[in-house]
């Protein structure tokens, strides 16, 4: 597995919406949402040419509404939050998220998944591995969950072992 991500700030900066639209394949009321989009598409597709050497990354959804490639049986997730938009491919069901880290009522949260969360790194570890599943679409075999750049909670899930050294790469 590998994983990929871009600050979304600095990206802005150097790339304009217009060009961006040509990743995006949604309609949206916010901005917020079409850079989140559409900067997750265009990681999906520059890594897959540029690392995997996939001539076509065309992205499609299955029957599931899950995106796929098209012409590819590489597998890839998307994820992201305040900053960061982040991407895991891996040659078989993988599954990502991040979240950034933020005072939360723990206590609330515990009695609702009746689970309780003592530490935010708890919470966070849950959370991120319950939508990292989920993304993946079925249970997953492994999982492998860190902080990172201080303020963010990452989970990955994948049919194949996951090495504990995985460490996300910046694009651009």
């Amino acid at each position: 597995m590998r994983i990929f991500y871009v600050n979304k700030d600095e990206f802005m900066n150097t790339h304009s919406k217009d060009e961006m639209a040509l990743y995006s394949d949604i309609v949206t009321n916010t901005d917020k949402r079409f850079w989140e989009h559409s900067i997750g598409r265009y990681l999906v597709k520059n890594v897959a040419k540029t690392v995997y050497g996939i001539d076509n990354p065309e992205v499609i959804l299955n029957d599931g509404g899950k995106p796929v490639f098209k012409n590819s049986e590489l597998f890839f997730s998307i994820s992201h939050s305040n900053n960061i938009v982040i991407v895991c491919f891996d040659e078989v069901l993988c599954g990502i998220d991040i979240e950034f880290i933020k005072e939360r009522d723990f206590e609330r949260l515990s009695e609702y998944y009746d689970t309780e969360f003592t530490t935010k790194d708890k919470f966070y570890k849950f959370w991120t591995h319950k939508e990292a599943v989920y993304k993946m679409g079925e249970d997953e075999n492994y999982s492998y969950s860190c902080k990172f750049e201080d303020n963010y909670y990452l989970t990955v899930v994948s049919k194949n072992p996951l090495d504990s050294a995985i460490k996300p790469e910046k694009w651009l």
